[in-house]
C-alpha cells in the first residue's frame, strides 16, 4: 500500500502520517487512524484539521478521556461551535449527560447549523426534554425545511408528547426529504401499538413509500408489517403480499434481522415450515440475543423430529433467560 510505504520511508513526515491516518479513519478502523494522525500532531500540532480529527478518532475508537483533554487544549487556543458539538458527543459518551447537553447548546448557539440544532434537540429527546427538544426542532425546520434529519426529531417530539396526528404528518415528510433515513419508518410503524385510530392513514402512506421507493428494505419492512396488522384470518392476498414485500426487504438489506424474523413468522403461518427454519436460522445469526426466535426454532426442529437442534435451541432459551 503506497500509504504505509510513504510512512515507512518517511517516518517523520506530518503529511504522511496525517494521510495514512485519515485513510484509517475513513475505513472506521479508529484505532489505528489514532495511531498515526497522533504522530502527525507531534511533528506539527498547529494543524487544527489533523488535531480535530484526533480527537475524533480517538472518541469513536473508545478513548473518550484523551479526546476530552485534547478538545480542551483546542478550546484554549480557539473557541469553535464544532469543538463544543464534539465536546458533547465525548461527554455523552463518558456518562455525563448534563454537560453533553451543555455543549451541544454552546455549538448551537454559535453555529446553529441542522446538525447542531439536530444534536442538541436529539440529546433533550434522550433524556426527556420533550418539549425543550420540540421548539429546538420547530426552529430548526423552519430555518431549514429541506433538512430531513430536522424533521425526523420534530417528529420524533410530537410523538413523543402524543401529538401522533402531527408526527404522522412531520415524519412522513421527512421520509419524502430523505427515504434512506429509516428513522422516520421506525417511528411510523409504531403508530399501530400508540395510536390505533391512525393505522388507516399510515398504512396508505407506507404503502406509497413502498411504491415509490421499492429498493428501501424500511420501507418494504413497515409496510409488510402494516398488512399483517390490518390482515383478516381468511385474507390470504394480503398475507401474499407481505410475504413479498419482506422477501424484498431481507434481499435489499441481508442483515437486516426483524425483516428475517417476521419472514419467517410467515412461512411458518403459511405451513413453509422449512423456509421458515431457514430465516430463523438466519435471525439468530444476526441477533443470537433474540429468545423468541431461538424459541421457535426450537418447536420447528422438535417438531420434524429433530431432537438434538431443538434440544440445542431449547438450551440457547433456557440461556438467555438466566441473563
Amino acid at each position: 500500500m503506497e500509504l504505509r510505504q510513504q510512512v515507512a520511508q518517511h517516518g517523520d513526515s506530518y503529511q504522511a502520517n496525517h494521510d495514512l491516518g485519515e485513510f484509517y479513519a475513513a475505513k472506521k478502523n479508529y484505532r489505528a487512524a489514532v495511531v498515526y494522525l497522533e504522530k502527525a500532531y507531534q511533528v506539527n500540532p498547529s494543524e487544527y484539521d489533523n488535531a480535530y480529527d484526533l480527537a475524533l478518532a480517538q472518541l469513536l475508537g473508545g478513548d473518550p478521556s484523551a479526546a476530552r483533554r485534547l478538545v480542551k487544549q483546542l478550546l484554549g487556543l480557539r473557541d469553535r461551535a464544532e469543538l463544543h458539538n464534539l465536546n458533547g458527543a465525548i461527554e455523552e459518551a463518558s456518562g455525563n449527560f448534563r454537560e453533553a447537553a451543555k455543549e451541544y447548546q454552546a455549538a448551537a448557539g454559535m453555529d446553529p447549523s441542522p446538525k447542531n440544532l439536530f444534536d442538541l434537540g436529539t440529546e433533550l429527546l434522550k433524556y426527556h426534554g420533550y418539549q425543550q427538544a420540540l421548539k429546538i426542532f420547530t426552529y430548526g425546520v423552519k430555518k431549514y425545511p429541506e433538512a430531513a434529519q430536522l424533521r425526523v426529531g420534530l417528529g420524533v417530539a410530537q410523538y413523543s408528547l402524543g401529538s401522533y396526528r402531527d408526527a404522522v404528518q412531520t415524519l412522513c415528510r421527512a421520509v419524502d426529504l430523505d427515504p434512506k433515513d429509516t428513522r422516520a419508518l421506525d417511528f411510523l410503524g409504531k403508530m399501530y401499538d400508540v395510536a390505533p385510530e391512525l393505522s388507516g392513514e399510515v398504512t396508505r402512506n407506507l404503502k406509497r413509500f413502498a411504491t415509490l421507493y421499492p429498493q428501501n428494505a424500511s420501507a418494504n419492512y413497515y409496510y409488510a408489517l402494516a398488512l399483517t396488522n390490518r390482515t383478516l384470518p381468511g385474507d390470504p392476498a394480503s398475507k401474499a403480499q407481505a410475504m413479498h414485500l419482506l422477501r424484498k426487504a431481507t434481499t435489499e438489506d441481508p442483515g437486516f434481522a426483524d425483516a428475517h424474523y417476521q419472514l419467517a413468522l410467515a412461512y411458518a403461518d403459511a405451513g413453509m415450515d422449512f423456509d421458515s427454519i431457514r430465516e430463523l436460522k438466519q435471525t439468530v445469526k444476526l441477533r443470537p440475543g433474540l429468545k423468541s426466535a431461538h424459541y421457535r426454532l426450537a418447536q420447528l426442529y422438535a417438531k420434524h423430529g429433530d431432537t438434538a437442534m431443538a434440544n440445542r435451541e431449547y438450551a440457547a432459551v433456557k440461556s438467555l433467560d438466566g441473563r
